[in-house]
């Protein structure tokens, strides 16, 4: 009776879950995908990669970012169309706009992080399963837009184990997130079951949709419970039904920032989003995950239609434990995804060191979670990012940095300022470039020039040697004399350079003067994508002009607003990315804070720029 009770609430909510998606397919006309009406990118495709140290497939001619120095900035469109920021003292930064918005599904990691809130339950079923993970857009970022047959079913495993889970800790009086039976007591009547399942939706329902439960909703859903109560569910089974269907629901498994079918727009052509919506982008942007009270609360009385109201939220958000997950996963996108290519830090398995141990494995991922938390909580700059000469160590990382790890768990430690500074120089980022042997020039050279200075290069030729590591002597003279073929000279003349500065590590991130028996040379000249010319001693040179670079400020800017838009940036975001680096630059040290609370209370994230004929 059980299992008929739920074919037959998941049979309702298949055939909800594919009008819905016959409604989603009609709103692709109204929401620009990448590529689409809205986004004038021309990039071609990535092109698969070598192997052993041959150049990664990367797509992309856009025109790079402007280089310069003054102390403000405008922007224009690229000829492969990217937005270019010129930081030179051209005037004023042009007006405000914004583009249209993107299809997006939740990804994995807001799933998960949903659900926790949602049931109570941190098994992590997409992340911490096995499900394939989603594939980054064409400028790195993961922001899927589908769901396959196979995610389908997975959806709904994953509803009927964690909804169960949660009816189980309920009946034995544990919490279970916003799994709540309002009514203490059993209802005697059909009336009073009523009265309390409609409570349940209201408020289940408030968490799980991100807005309020329209009325044709809330009758839906009463049918699906009256019905699975005549198959015999108990009432708080009866309950879960109607969990288990939202979670599946797109209503939960997408970003629903459309608004309503014809909205109004204003005397600038754009489209505000409602306070719910608001309240919904600032929770998936910066904490990967659904909106809490407070942020609920604002949403319901209207609250987060302007940009005080919203710098007021951004800088609770920024100082909540929460923010770590958005500020992970943000700067692992950055600076390890190439095109399609996703890399994830829980990748970081087996290193032939014998000094990279599980625990040394897993200690990256804190190390790095930790570092990001302590720089925007406290002076938030691109500087302390870039050169802070301090990590958080678990004892066995603490061995591969040369210093006195803890006994147990994850300490701060000062580090040698003339070995460390900043992110580049940490574990996280020197192993999660490298191979199981082989630090890697390459990756290393790659995320600096095309993730940390926006620049771009062309896609490798179809057959491209490997680097030959066997028949010379250092990593650096095996990787100059690949890159010195060729077909690789365009390339990688561009990217190798900057990778030398990091030749003081090696593939697990350990420090060393001496490689193969000779002296290591991590000095070099590159030029940038800028056309300017940046000439390092070491890594620790490199970074603290990375620091200080215009061109390094002006892309962090845009790699957070692609992150947040979930697509390649347009013109009608140069504005708002042009106010967002003039108040970051008012600071010293470039203020990350003050830069990504610009952009959350800009036109680009609070409006949207409506599609041809969605008005009529």
């Amino acid at each position: 009776m059980k299992m008929k009770a739920q074919n037959l609430w998941r049979s309702s909510f298949v055939v909800a879950g594919l009008l819905s998606t016959l409604a989603i397919a009609a709103c692709t006309a109204k929401v620009a995908g990448p590529g689409g009406p809205g986004n004038p990118a021309s990039n071609p495709g990535p092109s698969s990669g070598g192997a052993n140290g041959s150049t990664p497939g990367m797509g992309g001619t856009g025109n790079p970012v402007g280089s310069g120095s003054g102390g403000s900035s405008v922007a224009s469109m690229g000829t492969g169309g990217a937005v270019v920021i010129s930081t030179g003292p051209s005037g004023a930064p042009p007006a405000e706009s914004a583009g249209t918005l993107v299809m997006r599904r939740l990804t994995y990691r807001e799933y998960d992080h949903m659900l926790t809130d949602l049931l109570g339950d941190a098994t992590s079923p997409a992340e911490g399963g096995s499900w394939t993970a989603d594939s980054p857009n064409i400028v790195g970022y993961v922001a899927p837009s589908s769901v396959a047959d196979l995610q389908v079913n997975l959806y709904s495993q994953a509803s009927d184990t964690l909804v169960d889970n949660a009816l189980k800790a309920v009946a034995a009086g544990k919490p279970a997130g916003k799994f709540v039976i309002p009514c203490k007591t059993a209802p005697a009547t059909t009336a009073a079951e009523t009265t309390c399942a409609t409570q349940f939706i209201t408020a289940f329902g408030l968490a799980a949709y991100r807005r309020p439960v329209a009325m044709a909703e809330q009758t839906d859903m009463l049918t699906l419970f009256n019905n699975v109560r005549k198959l015999g569910l108990s009432f708080n089974d009866s309950l879960g039904a109607i969990a288990k269907g939202m979670i599946q629901s797109p209503n939960f498994l997408y970003h629903w920032e459309i608004g309503p079918t014809k909205p109004t727009v204003g005397s600038d052509g754009l489209v505000p989003l409602t306070s719910w919506q608001m309240a919904a982008r600032l929770a998936s942007s910066l904490w990967e995950t659904m909106p809490d009270d407070a942020l609920l609360t604002a949403a319901q009385a209207g609250q987060l239609s302007t940009p005080a109201a919203i710098t007021t939220q951004v800088t609770r958000m920024l100082s909540d434990p929460r923010a770590a997950n958005g500020l992970f996963n943000f700067h692992q996108q950055w600076l390890f995804n190439f095109g399609s290519q996703g890399r994830d830090l829980s990748q970081l398995l087996t290193k032939s060191s014998p000094l990279f141990t599980p625990a040394a494995a897993q200690g990256v991922q804190s190390e790095f979670s930790q570092f990001l938390s302590s720089v925007y909580g406290g002076d938030g700059t691109l500087t302390s990012l870039f050169t802070a000469p301090y990590a958080y160590v678990n004892h066995d990382l603490g061995v591969i940095y040369g210093v006195a790890g803890p006994a147990t768990g994850v300490a701060k430690v000062s580090l040698d300022p003339m070995q460390r500074g900043g992110i580049f120089t940490q574990t996280a980022f020197l192993s999660m470039l490298a191979d199981e042997v082989h630090d890697s020039p390459i990756y290393r050279g790659l995320s600096i020039y095309l993730k940390v200075l926006c620049g771009t290069v062309a896609p490798p030729p179809a057959v491209v040697p490997a680097a030959n590591f066997t028949a010379m002597g250092t990593t650096r003279q095996s990787i100059e004399a690949h890159g010195a073929k060729a077909c690789a000279q365009a390339c990688h003349g561009l990217f190798d350079p900057p990778g030398f500065a990091f030749e003081n590590y090696d593939a697990i991130g350990a420090y060393r003067t001496m490689d193969a028996g000779q002296p290591v040379d991590s000095t070099g000249t590159f030029v940038t994508p800028g056309n300017a010319m940046i000439s390092f001693q070491n890594a620790i040179d490199l970074s603290k002009q990375l620091a200080a670079s215009p061109e390094a400020q002006s892309c962090i800017d845009r790699q957070w607003t692609r992150y947040m838009l979930g697509r390649e940036e347009t013109m009608a975001e140069a504005g708002s990315m042009a106010v967002a680096y003039q108040k970051a630059a008012a600071s010293a040290g470039f203020s990350l804070r003050d830069m990504l609370t610009s952009l959350a209370s800009s036109k680009a994230f609070m409006y949207r720029q409506p599609s041809p004929g969605e008005t009529l």
